[in-house]
């Protein structure tokens, strides 16, 4: 395994975070640049290379290329901060299967990949049909046949066909349909079956994925990864195309369900149009792969047609919804409301794409903002708001996302302290100090700002938010600390400056004194769950 990625936080974060010995691998090398990596590719030939797009020297499509002349098999996975798809087109060109986004990747997402390329190396050092099949499953040998054609090199068009052929498939190659079908909510099926690994329902659903389409005639089912299938169907030209798509969907139709009787279980099915040959498989692939990212936007138990719009908006609907949540929130502090809602707006006001990553990370954001006013409390919010950003990363459609939001607003009710509202000014200097905490404050300078005298401030601020000004001032930059942390790649000191603190190691002492670890702790912790972990992003986000 090597690594090419110039950043230094997450390159550690992946090298240290993963248990590699689980997946037979081990990491030879981790670099900041795609001339280092290639140097070291020719001297070592690792099977793996994770890599970064944007790199100093030489970039992560350069070195791609670069590797593909040297070896066709290196499994190549990609990193990248952003979803490209562009990108995506060029790395799937080079025979790239895995393109991981910062932003949303945690370290079980990570393993799942490992495990995959693990299989693909796997199957590469073992023929597929120099075993009988007297002595292997047909339906593995069928596996194994798909997944190294679609997915490898190993097999050109014309091997393919006739090793179909003698495993008589279910195929034809005259006009060929590629069907990907997810299944929702897959970890909770598996918890409803107490299965954890979900092998016993993953083939429990092939079992019956393949019964059903047996019954037709027409074509095959394999799994691809945890919760999604490929089906697999060719025809004959005879085959008229009305004829042919009212099959598909009555088959898809067929499959949902059956699905629901037995599991109680939704599906989604991503649905490309026939082609021609068998080629034509792995471009339907890439594009179903591709479309299936609408499934977040239109929600579980829908069927997505492949190559139509891969640009997506929040719907009005939503923004409405989102909005109406905040503004009709029990806060206790009506300015810490505002705040919220101020950027509820800024967020709404975007009428251009967004993804689903962009979405997640900015509700993560609001998570933090909307727990700031609980931070003086006896509650562990940072324990509340990490367990609701983690379901957050894991959400799969948008109104999964929406209902969490909804849920964590209405839990946060119960935790706020049973206060009067504040007077005007107090709610003026909670305000100045949230404009402010990066400068020097003084609470003669406050009190002058508001007119009143020091001793009144003091004794008024203590009685309304039942913390001295100090303390409350200590903890608003923690908490803006804390978010830094998280959510850009600062370093520690200027993250202590933009937060107001004399020096580094004052602020790293606070830090540990307020919330039990280090700065640099803190955000290594962070950063192992790879879900907070985000980019510098638009501040009205």
């Amino acid at each position: 395994m090597l690594i090419a990625e110039d950043e230094m936080l997450v390159r550690l974060a992946l090298k240290h975070s993963i248990n590699w010995n689980e997946f037979d691998m081990t990491v030879i090398a981790d670099v900041t640049n795609g001339q280092e990596a290639l140097d070291i590719f020719r001297r070592e030939m690792p099977e793996v290379l994770i890599t970064d797009i944007k790199m100093p020297v030489m970039d992560g499509m350069e070195l791609i290329a670069k590797i593909r002349e040297l070896d066709a098999n290196t499994e190549i996975a990609i990193l990248s901060c952003v979803e490209d798809f562009d990108v995506v087109r060029k790395a799937l060109a080079f025979n790239v299967h895995d393109y991981i986004l910062k932003l949303e990747m945690t370290t079980e997402d990570m393993g799942k990949i490992l495990t995959n390329i693990r299989t693909r190396l796997d199957r590469l050092h073992k023929p597929v049909l120099s075993l009988s099949p007297k002595d292997i499953d047909m339906h593995i040998l069928k596996d194994n046949l798909v997944k190294d054609f679609l997915f490898g090199s190993r097999y050109n068009e014309v091997e393919f066909a006739a090793k179909a052929a003698n495993l008589e498939m279910r195929l034809n190659p005259q006009q060929v349909a590629v069907i990907l079908m997810e299944i929702d909510q897959f970890d909770h099926l598996c918890e409803r079956f107490k299965d954890k690994k979900g092998q016993l329902v993953r083939m429990s659903l092939l079992n019956i994925l393949n019964e059903v389409i047996a019954n037709y005639g027409y074509g095959e089912a394999y799994a691809d990864a945890d919760s999604r299938y490929i089906l697999l169907f060719g025809f004959e030209d005879t085959f008229g195309e009305q004829k042919m798509v009212e099959t598909l969907y009555k088959i898809v139709e067929h499959i949902r369900s059956v699905l629901y009787m037995y599991f109680n279980n939704t599906v989604t099915f991503v649905m490309h149009d026939a082609q021609q040959g068998y080629h034509s498989m792995k471009e339907q692939y890439r594009e179903c792969m591709k479309a299936l990212e609408a499934k977040f936007f239109l929600g579980y138990n829908c069927n997505i047609k492949a190559g139509e719009q891969t640009d997506h908006v929040l719907p009005d609907a939503t923004k409405e919804h989102i909005l109406r949540l905040v503004l009709e929130w029990n806060h206790a502090n009506e300015y810490e409301k505002k705040m919220l809602e101020k950027k509820v707006r800024m967020f709404i006001a975007h009428n251009g794409a967004v993804s689903a990553g962009m979405i997640k990370q900015t509700i993560m954001h609001w998570l933090h903002l909307s727990a700031l006013s609980m931070s003086h409390s006896h509650v562990n919010m940072p324990e509340i708001v990490s367990a609701y950003s983690e379901r957050v990363s894991v959400a799969g459609t948008l109104q999964e996302l929406v209902d969490i939001f909804r849920e964590y607003l209405d839990e946060m009710i119960h935790y706020m302290p049973k206060r009067t509202m504040m007077s005007k000014e107090i709610s003026e200097v909670i305000r100045y100090i949230d404009e402010h905490y990066a400068e020097e404050l003084t609470l003669h300078e406050l009190a002058d700002a508001v007119q009143v005298s020091p001793n009144y401030l003091s004794s008024l601020f203590k009685k309304e938010t039942g913390i001295n000004f100090a303390d409350y001032l200590l903890q608003h930059r923690i908490e803006k600390a804390k978010e830094l942390l998280l959510g850009t790649f600062c370093k520690t000191y200027e993250v202590a400056e933009q937060t107001g603190f004399a020096n580094q190691s004052y602020f790293s002492r606070a830090f540990k004194k307020i919330t039990g670890v280090g700065p640099k702790e803190f955000r290594r912790k962070g950063m192992v769950n790879w879900g907070n972990v985000e980019v510098p992003h638009d501040e009205t986000l």
